[in-house]
C-alpha cells in the first residue's frame, strides 16, 4: 500500500530513527574490572589436609554428584529439595532476582522509541444574545475529534543510556551469583540442623541411659542401707545425682524439641515438632584431598555478586560523566483533527510535525556533579567489598581446613575417653558392692562416664558441620568446574539462573 503524501515525511523520521537504533546498539554486561584476587594469597593453603588423597585422584563420578553425597546420609537430599522447595527467605531472593532482571529491561527502555496514541474528544456549545438588528441568531454546537501518534526518542550518542543498562544487567548477574548463594547456603543450613536434630536425639537417648542406670544404682544403694551396710551419705548423694540427670535429661529433651522446630521452619512447615530423626550420626565419606587449588574460590557466589557489583559501580560512573554531555532527542506526531468521527482516518484532515533539539546541561545546583561523586564513592565501597570478601573466603577455608584435623583427632581422643570411662564406671560400682572403695568414687565414674560420652557425641556433630562449612567457604564440593555444577547440590524446584548473562541482557540486546 503506497503512502500518501501527507504522511511521507513523518515515515520516514521513523525509519530512519530505527535505522539509527540498529547502528547505535545495546547493552552488554559490564567487564571485569580485576583481573585476578585482590589478596595476596600463599601458593598453597597454610592449613592443607593431612596426607592422603590428591586432588589429581579425584574423579567426576566421586565428587561430582554434588557435596551432599559426601555424607552418608540417605534422608539428607530430600531434606534439603524440600527446604529448596518451600523456604520462604530463598523465594524471597528468588524475587529480589526478578526485580533485578526487571531493573535492566527498564533501565535499556531509553534505547528504544518511546510512541503513544491519543484520541481526544471536545464538545462546545454557545449562544448568542442577539444582533444589532435585533435578529435572534440560534446556539451552535461544535465538535472536535483529534487522533495522534507520538514518537519521541534521545538519541545515545555518547551511551549514557547504555551504560546505565549495562550497569543494571551487572546488578542482575550479582543478584543471579546472591541466589545461588542462598541456595547453597539453605543446604548448609539444612545439612546442619538435621545433624543438630540427631545429636539432640542421641544426647536425650544417653541421657535417658543414665538417668536409668542411676536410678538403678539408688535402688540398689536404698537396699544396702535398709540392709545396714551403706551409710545415709550414700544413699542421699545417690539420689541427689539421680535427680541431677533426671534434670539433665529433661534439658535434652527440651533442646531436642527446639532444634526439631527450628528444622521445621527451615523447611518451610509449620514448627510443630513432629520430626521423626535418625537415631546416629551419619559418617563422612569423602577425605579432603590434599591440593585444593584457591581458584576453587573463584567460583563462590558472594565473590561473583562482589565483582558483578564492582563492575557495575564502573559503569555507573561512566553513565554520571555522560550526564554533562549534551542530550539530543528526536520528537515526532502524526494525526487528524476533524468535526466529523468518520473524518480520523482521512489523510485530508491529518496534521504532522517532525522536530530535533539538543539540550546541554549548563547549572543544576551541583546535582551532576554530585551524582558523578556518589558513583565514584559506590565505586570505592564495592572495591572495599570485593577484597573483604575474598579475604573472609580464604579464612573460612584456612579455618575449615584446620578444624578438620583437630576435629578429627578430638573425635578419637573422646571416643577412647568415653570407652574408658563406661569401663571405670563398672569397676567401681563392683568394688564398691565388695566394699573396696567409697560411695564418691561410684560417683565420680558414672558422671565421667556420661560426660565423656556426651562430648563424644557433641565432638562428632561438630565434625560434620564443620565439613559443611568447608563446602561453603569453597563454594561447594572439591572437583574444579562450574559454578552450576559445584553448587548444584540437588535439583533446585525453582529452576536454575544462568549468569553471566540474565535474560534482561538477551532480551534487550
Amino acid at each position: 500500500m503506497p503512502v500518501s503524501s501527507d504522511r511521507a515525511p513523518f515515515v520516514s523520521a521513523v525509519v530512519a530513527g530505527l535505522a539509527a537504533l540498529v547502528l547505535v546498539g545495546c547493552a552488554s554486561p559490564p567487564p571485569s574490572k580485576v583481573g585476578e584476587m585482590p589478596v595476596k594469597t600463599p601458593g598453597e593453603w597454610t592449613a592443607d589436609a593431612a596426607p592422603g588423597e590428591t586432588l589429581e585422584g579425584i574423579t567426576p563420578a566421586q565428587y561430582g554428584g554434588g557435596w551432599l553425597a559426601d555424607f552418608g546420609d540417605p534422608m539428607l537430599p530430600d531434606l534439603v529439595y524440600r527446604a529448596q522447595e518451600r523456604n520462604y527467605d530463598l523465594q524471597a531472593a528468588v524475587a529480589r532476582l526478578g526485580v533485578a532482571e526487571a531493573q535492566a529491561y527498564i533501565e535499556g527502555a531509553d534505547l528504544y522509541p518511546q510512541a503513544g496514541v491519543g484520541l481526544d474528544a471536545t464538545r462546545q456549545k454557545q449562544n448568542f444574545a442577539g444582533t444589532s438588528l435585533g435578529s435572534f441568531v440560534p446556539p451552535s454546537t461544535n465538535n472536535d475529534f483529534r487522533l495522534s501518534a507520538n514518537v519521541s526518542w534521545e538519541l545515545d550518542v555518547w551511551g549514557r543510556v547504555r551504560d546505565g543498562q549495562s550497569a543494571a544487567i551487572g546488578d542482575a548477574q550479582a543478584a543471579a551469583a546472591d541466589l545461588r548463594g542462598a541456595r547453597l547456603s539453605l543446604a548448609a543450613n539444612t545439612a546442619s540442623r538435621w545433624f543438630v536434630v540427631i545429636e539432640a536425639r542421641m544426647q536425650v537417648d544417653l541421657a535417658q541411659r543414665t538417668y536409668s542406670s542411676y536410678q538403678k544404682a539408688t535402688d540398689a544403694i536404698q537396699g544396702r542401707f535398709q540392709r545396714g551396710v551403706s551409710p545415709a551419705l550414700d544413699l542421699r548423694l545417690s539420689r541427689a545425682q539421680t535427680a541431677a540427670a533426671l534434670a539433665a535429661l529433661e534439658a535434652r529433651q527440651r533442646e531436642l524439641d527446639a532444634a526439631k522446630r527450628d528444622l521445621q521452619v527451615l523447611l518451610g512447615d509449620y514448627p510443630s515438632g513432629a520430626v521423626e530423626a535418625a537415631t546416629d550420626l551419619p559418617p563422612i565419606v569423602a577425605p579432603v584431598p590434599v591440593g585444593l587449588p584457591s581458584e576453587l574460590l573463584e567460583r563462590r557466589p558472594d565473590l561473583i555478586a562482589a565483582e558483578r557489583r564492582l563492575a557495575s559501580a564502573d559503569k555507573r560512573i561512566s553513565q554520571a560523566r555522560k550526564a554533562f554531555l549534551p542530550a539530543i532527542s528526536l520528537t515526532g506526531s502524526y494525526g487528524t483533527s476533524s468535526s466529523q468521527l468518520d473524518d480520523l482516518l482521512d489523510s485530508n484532515f491529518s496534521v504532522w510535525s517532525i522536530a530535533a533539539n539538543l539540550v546541554q546541561p549548563i547549572f543544576q545546583g551541583g546535582r551532576l556533579t554530585g551524582n558523578l561523586d556518589r558513583a565514584k564513592a559506590y565505586a570505592v565501597e564495592a572495591l572495599a567489598n570485593y577484597g573483604q570478601a575474598a579475604l573472609d573466603a580464604f579464612n573460612e577455608v584456612e579455618k575449615s581446613l584446620a578444624a578438620e584435623q583437630f576435629l578429627d583427632r578430638r573425635v578419637a581422643a573422646l571416643s577412647e575417653a568415653s570407652m574408658e570411662s563406661a569401663e571405670a564406671e563398672e569397676a567401681a560400682w563392683q568394688r564398691y558392692q565388695r566394699g573396696l572403695t567409697d560411695i564418691i568414687t561410684v560417683l565420680e565414674s558414672q558422671r565421667r562416664a556420661f560426660e565423656s560420652e556426651s562430648a563424644h557425641i557433641t565432638a562428632r556433630t561438630q565434625r560434620l558441620n564443620n565439613r559443611v562449612n568447608l563446602y561453603l567457604a569453597l563454594g561447594g564440593d572439591f572437583a574444579p568446574g562450574s559454578p552450576e555444577a559445584a553448587t548444584a547440590v540437588v535439583r533446585y524446584p525453582f529452576g536454575e539462573t544462568t549468569y553471566p548473562e540474565p535474560e534482561a541482557a538477551k532480551t534487550d540486546g
